[in-house]
């Protein structure tokens, strides 16, 4: 539950005074048998609308409405803010322009200020008593001679340990965006929801905003995005109508009718009760398309009565142990008492071993229910030991209770091995003995998997330990990784001597994520870096302090910008406003860093993202920077955002790599990452070999610039279920004007290149035949299986444009990697760095 906002005392004086007013209006609708007429009441810097179930408090002067019940329980504190042309800015009205229109509706104006231009707005809040609805209307309306401008109205919110569930997506359980009409925020006694009736909002849960002392994570709610054409002079204005409403619910069960009703829904009711526990269940919904509709709490006896759409039809309870009960078809309305039993079913045997030398393999299990069984929970999603359906076995093993049913039994160790998958019944009061083998299919000699960004419970965003990081990141078969928290040097050596695992099978360097606020302009990557050193300067701070402390001591050290295009105000690109197009680099912007991470996992989900991203790359290659590009999961959770999804893989000699039997060599694999003798990938892997002037070159290596075709080969290999679907390579050419910008401050001299943009040209390119995903057993022999996992070869014979200066090779896949990995909606993807070719 979110603690009660602080009131100056004149606050306190006038909220105790609306407290009476609202007991009194009670006490006399009661008594004259009338329904409760909602209740006004203003003091000092708060007016307050109060109903039978709700009290709404508004601050004009910081746009807060606060949302509470009347019993005094429940209480949630939004922030409004106004976006104008995507720029985010606070809304502050004047107390004394707030307007009572009526018992329950009130009204302020307010101007808005773009520029030198000025428009307009009206917000306008109304208690509708009967539903507990406030409704929040806000019309831009602006000023003659004004341009073209688009408006949202957004809200922002604490959830602290409450629920967050979308209707139709489930519960927002990380990081990350969706759109939906609506969202309900859910402390198991009181809920509330955000609704519009424009159409979906963006809901977005966000990192804690280091701005601010005590930060914590927050929902931010968009409404639809509106747009208020240009005025001409003496035009009749054309106004920006925004809205969005908070809904008060009695209790966890009594909200979903109201919404769905104004979500223009039939609904009709469900009355059940949750058997086989002494805990307290919560009762879960479905449409028949699969989509989550709802989720309750019962109880204090297991019983649950729920007024839900008549679309909701699948319903199944779950404790927040791995037991649930079999899924049922239950059309709402059904006039009989809906029965979920969550008795424990029967025990699932798994082991895991590698299928070519026996050994006990760390992996990663997955259980998935199929014909109409609903998937496991195994615990929260931030624990190794089980994370919704998922589990990292440390030892190959696991035995655990599973409620009857039929379920898809599968184990993964990352993108150089095969899936296998058995299907089976659970049956109650039985055990199920699972054996299953995984190869590694994917050859990868003198090739080591690394994850650069990767965070643990040190970070204030994660309630991830280290040692589940460590465990999943074993799992999935990475072989390098930086623990790199914020602010704070991060070090996996406890983690790993605890578990027992050793450098052969996650080799480690310390680093640090260098976090910024006041002022905020991005994340940066430093590592190795010593754990007895200060971290880099990240509060009052510029760039060229951040890059020259995180190189002070070692040359070799990698400083690298995260998440460059990244929204919320963390995106060093867009911040400093380096715009690809122009073929200039800011004067604001900072060059001395040493590598990009081009694809992060919070964006894989989202290719065109990925894609921009390689354009701010591809354009500073053509300025003369040679800038590696690394790819890292920034996986601040078990669950969702695998940890090793996407990766980069350094390329060093097989002894470095740990193939002859020795440890992993950190300083090779740094250096390598450095120079960009590399690739990234989120399944595919890339071999790319270029012949020019009688020298051979791979990624990050230097070549003389070709008087014929360039001649090499081009191999791509993937797992049996990963997707391929085409490959090409990109030329980048500089452009011939390219020159020397005046050297911005603390620019090293002749680092600041560029006047004039250069171009990209696609070479080559091939379609690749996309195969079925394949899970299960691979038959033959290892190099049977690896000959298996060839989806594309060829010797290259490419003339490259006049003035080219690198080149990369580009593969992708179509089908997301979620039909073998759940919640990885991913499509494959994966890049070289540059072969560069000389002057």
């Amino acid at each position: 539950m979110l603690a009660r906002p602080s009131h100056r005392p004149r606050d306190v004086f006038g909220v105790a005074i609306v407290a009476a007013l609202i007991a009194f209006a009670l006490a006399f609708g009661a008594q004259r048998g009338r329904r409760v007429v909602p209740v006004v009441a203003r003091a000092g810097e708060v007016t307050e609308l109060g109903g039978k179930l709700a009290r709404f408090a508004f601050f004009p002067a910081s746009g807060r409405i606060v949302a509470s019940t009347s019993d005094g329980h429940g209480q949630l504190d939004l922030e409004m803010s106004l976006v104008v042309d995507g720029v985010e800015r606070p809304i502050a009205m004047r107390r004394s322009d707030v307007q009572l229109r009526d018992k329950s509706t009130l009204a302020v104006s307010f101007p808005v200020e773009i520029g030198e231009e000025h428009a307009t707005g009206l917000l306008e809040l109304k208690l509708d008593p009967s539903s507990d609805l406030l409704s929040a209307g806000l019309a831009i309306t602006p000023d003659s001679g004004s341009a073209t401008h688009t408006y949202a109205l957004r809200v922002g919110l604490a959830p602290e340990s409450r629920s967050v569930f979308v209707p139709g997506v489930g519960t927002l359980s990380d990081l990350g965006t969706v759109d939906a009409s609506s969202v309900v925020i859910d402390d198991d006694a009181h809920a509330f929801a955000l609704v519009s009736t424009q159409g979906a909002m963006t809901i977005a849960s966000q990192a804690p905003d280091l701005d601010q002392a005590g930060a914590r994570p927050r929902l931010v709610v968009t409404a639809r995005t509106e747009t208020a054409p240009a005025r001409l002079a003496g035009a009749v204005p054309k106004t920006a109508r925004l809205d969005f409403g908070i809904l008060v619910g009695a209790s966890s069960q009594a909200i979903w009718g109201r919404l769905y009703k104004l979500l223009r829904s039939e609904t009709a009711k469900v009355t059940g009760i949750v058997t086989g526990t002494h805990e307290r269940a919560h009762v879960f919904a479905r449409g028949d398309d699969g989509h989550p509709m709802i989720r309750a709490m019962v109880d204090g006896q297991g019983r649950f009565v729920i007024e839900a759409p008549k679309t909701a039809t699948q319903w199944y309870a779950a404790l927040e142990t791995a037991a649930t009960s079999a899924p049922i078809r239950f059309p709402p309305g059904t006039p009989w008492e809906l029965k979920l039993d969550v008795s424990a079913g029967g025990e699932l045997s798994v082991r895991v071993i590698d299928g070519d030398t026996g050994q006990p393999l760390v992996s990663r299990l997955l259980v998935k229910g199929i014909e109409g069984t609903i998937d496991p929970s195994f615990g929260p999603d931030y624990r190794a030991s089980g994370a919704g359906p998922l589990m990292d076995m440390l030892d190959g093993e696991v035995t655990t209770p599973l409620p009857a049913g039929r379920y898809r039994v599968s184990a993964t160790h990352g993108m150089e091995w095969s899936i296998d998958a058995e299907s089976i019944e659970i049956t109650s009061g039985h055990t199920k003995h699972v054996d299953l083998a995984l190869r590694h299919v994917v050859p990868t000699p003198g090739i080591v998997g690394c994850d650069l960004h990767v965070h643990a419970r040190p970070s204030f965003d994660t309630p991830v330990t280290t040692e589940d990081r460590v465990l999943s990141l074993v799992s999935a078969g990475v072989d390098f990784a930086v623990p790199s928290e914020h602010n704070i040097v991060g070090d996996y050596g406890p983690a790993t001597d605890l578990l027992r695992i050793g450098n052969r099978q996650l080799a480690h360097v310390t680093g640090v994520e260098v976090t910024t606020y006041n002022p905020r302009f991005g994340h940066f990557g430093v590592f190795p870096y010593p754990l007895g050193a200060g971290v880099p300067p990240f509060k009052g701070t510029t760039a060229g302090a951040i890059f020259t402390a995180g190189h002070r001591g070692d040359p070799n050290r990698i400083v690298q910008v995260n998440h460059p295009r990244m929204q919320m105000g963390i995106g060093y690109f867009g911040i400093v406003g380096f715009d690809p197009k122009t073929g200039r680099i800011p004067s604001s912007m900072r060059t001395d860093f040493d590598t990009i991470e081009v694809y992060n996992g919070y964006e894989s989900a989202n290719r065109a993202q990925v894609e921009r991203v390689m354009e701010d790359w591809y354009a500073l290659l053509n300025l003369g920077k040679r800038y590696a590009a690394t790819g890292s999961s920034d996986s601040h959770r078990i669950q969702y955002q695998w940890a090793g999804y996407p990766r980069t893989f350094a390329m060093v000699d097989p002894k470095a790599a740990g193939d002859t039997g020795l440890p992993v060599d950190t300083r090779e694999v740094v250096a390598a990452l450095k120079k960009g003798h590399s690739f990234v990938s989120t399944g595919p892997m890339i071999e790319f070999d270029v012949v020019s002037e009688g020298k051979n070159g791979k990624p990050g290596d230097d070549l003389p610039t070709p008087r014929g075709p360039l001649t090499g080969k081009l191999r791509v290999r993937a797992a049996p279920w990963v997707d391929v679907t085409s490959v090409e390579l990109v030329a980048g050419v500089p452009s011939p004007t390219l020159g020397a910008l005046p050297v911005a401050s603390g620019n090293p001299p002749g680092n600041v290149p560029g006047t004039a943009p250069g171009s990209t040209k696609v070479v080559f390119k091939s379609a690749i035949p996309s195969r079925p995903t394949r899970l299960g057993k691979e038959e033959g022999t290892l190099e049977e299986a690896a000959q298996r996992t060839i989806r594309f070869e060829t010797e290259l014979s490419v003339t490259v444009p006049e003035g080219t200066r690198w080149i990369i090779a580009v593969v992708r896949g179509d089908r997301p990697l979620d039909d073998a990995l759940p919640f990885m909606v991913i499509q494959p993807l994966a890049f070289t760095n540059p072969i560069w070719l000389s002057r």
